[in-house]
């Protein structure tokens, strides 16, 4: 298949799509390692980001798995048979459909206190696609949906609390049951007295489901026992999240102590921030003394394998 440059279809969705096909049509059989960006880039004449791209497209659409420092591969049968099914037209593909369908049917279940319903629409959704699409895509624009609401008075705060109480509850568990061993050792935490961990619930998920070994401390950060935990853990990577503009504040004034110290500048350890916060004032990222993620968790991912850390 032809990829076309001139084509408003951007290069790196054809190329996912010509290797979905190759996938569904047993060229690359399941657990097979699918060609490299490397080898992608040269075949093609493309960008090694590109390439990259239309690997991670594969992977959220649950074609690909990645084996940390090993490569791309394609996932097993069960899991393409029934992709394959949803692209033949049995069901709308999730990810132009969810803010119409799925989502919608969320939040007001949500909203209602409707355990059952809520369990039975996340079963629904898994069923057609990956778990790092539900949970990366669908869970964040539901929460979207739901602050709105509760902005314009739409929604009590009891049925909000409730809401994100049952989202988190879910991403745990999904986290929980992506558990990797070997990978590059990530250690996850919110940013001093920031209790906001839904965003770093999302990283720790599409990060195990990529290999890394994620140490996950969510909001239980204390700056005088951190250090401690870091030589104990022997991190290659430290994620903060900061969600309030307090908490990036104290981040700041924390990334200065912490690059401070000899030893950690020793140790090689990547210390990487994002969060809400430096959305809405993006003039507080400069002053963290690390590397900015981003404002998504795809881009999140795109940078942090651009780190190409080794395996553990």
């Amino acid at each position: 298949m032809h990829l076309d440059k001139q084509h408003p279809r951007p290069v790196y969705l054809q190329l996912k799509e010509v290797l979905r096909c190759r996938i569904e049509q047993g060229i690359y059989f399941p657990h097979q390692k699918l060609p490299s960006e490397r080898e992608l880039c040269f075949q093609h004449s493309l960008s090694r980001m590109t390439a990259r791209r239309a690997l991670q497209a594969l992977i959220t659409e649950g074609y690909a798995y990645t084996r940390v420092g090993k490569g791309t591969f394609v996932s097993d049968i069960a899991n393409i048979s029934m992709i394959s099914a949803n692209h033949n037209g049995r069901f709308v593909e999730f990810v132009d459909d969810i803010e119409t369908q799925s989502q919608q049917k969320l939040v007001e279940q949500l909203l209602s206190f409707d355990s059952v319903g809520v369990e039975r629409t996340i079963r629904e959704v898994l069923a057609a696609n990956s778990l790092e699409t539900v949970a990366v895509k669908l869970f964040p624009r539901v929460i979207r949906q739901l602050e709105q609401r509760w902005r314009n008075g739409e929604a009590k705060l009891l049925a909000q609390n409730y809401a994100f109480t049952t989202l988190r509850s879910q991403l745990i568990a999904m986290v929980n049951a992506a558990t990797c061993e070997g990978g590059p050792k990530a250690l996850l935490t919110c940013a001093p007295g920031d209790q906001h961990d839904i965003g770093l619930l999302l990283l720790a998920l599409s990060l195990r489901r990529r290999g890394f070994v994620v140490v996950y401390l969510g909001s239980n950060f204390t700056t005088v026992a951190f250090e401690e935990v870091v030589e104990t853990v022997q991190p290659q990577l430290i994620c903060f999240s900061a969600a309030t503009r307090q908490s990036a504040v104290d981040l700041i004034m924390f990334s200065r102590e912490f690059q401070a110290n000899p030893l950690n500048r020793k140790n090689n350890l990547y210390f990487t921030f994002g969060g809400p916060a430096f959305n809405q004032e993006p003039t507080l990222t400069p002053q963290v003394v690390g590397l900015y993620l981003g404002d998504t968790i795809e881009t999140a991912i795109l940078k942090i394998q651009d780190l190409e850390l080794e395996s553990g």
